[in-house]
């Protein structure tokens, strides 16, 4: 009966260290001694990605280190640990081995959320980077290239007149989300707004929508 007994708490052990290593596999996490991270407070406005830009490492690094399942919910006041030099280097190469790539998903690129001051009710069109848009097609020179020099990106990208709303600054539109202002357009004057989609018929089916409150973010 004693032989028994054991056989089944050994049989139990074993299959609880096979589900947590499972487990672990599933949901790694990384280990850092204090001497291979430093720690930043996020301020508002602050994205994981601009943090990484800022000093010198990566997105994944980041999320690795702090066990971020979606790197775009970070808060003002939180507090983050940054891999330095050498602990970056050995998170990189992780990563290159996994197959891993810093890509930035738009929910990442996007700031920490906050509502800001209100610039009154506009106009939302939407546009593309086609023919019917901009005059361009793939393989055109600046095709898909905004004003301000990167690429557009569908849920991120917006048109404005600069003499209302300048490039580079992130708003808040009722009914749509957060956006940053990257391009401008010829018919964009006054209070218009112009959001950029991939796809045309999508972009077409959006239409004309009116006096929709806006807010500026930073």
């Amino acid at each position: 009966m004693k032989i028994k007994l054991r056989h089944l708490i050994l049989a139990a052990a074993v299959v609880f260290v096979a589900g947590f290593q499972q487990a672990k596999s599933l949901h790694p996490t990384v280990e850092a001694k204090e001497s291979e991270y430093r720690t930043v407070t996020v301020k508002k406005g602050d994205t994981v990605y601009r943090i990484a830009r800022k000093y010198g490492t990566t997105v994944k690094s980041i999320a690795k280190l702090n066990g971020l399942n979606n790197p775009s919910l970070i808060r003002a006041g939180q507090v983050l640990r940054l891999p330095l030099p050498a602990f970056a280097e050995h998170l990189h190469q992780k990563e290159r081995g996994s197959g891993l790539t810093d890509a930035v998903p738009v929910s990442m690129a996007m700031p920490v959320m906050s509502r800001g001051r209100s610039l009154g009710e506009f106009t939302l069109t939407a546009y593309t980077s086609g023919p019917e848009s901009t005059g361009k097609r793939p393989g055109d020179a600046g095709y898909g290239i905004t004003s301000s020099g990167g690429k557009a990106v569908e849920g991120v990208t917006i048109a404005v007149d600069p003499a209302v709303i300048s490039l580079g600054s992130r708003v808040y539109i009722e009914g749509i989300g957060y956006r940053v202002a990257q391009d401008i357009g010829s018919a964009i004057k006054g209070k218009k707004i112009d959001l950029y989609m991939d796809d045309v018929t999508e972009a077409r089916k959006f239409g004309v929508k009116k006096n929709i409150k806006v807010e500026i973010v930073d």
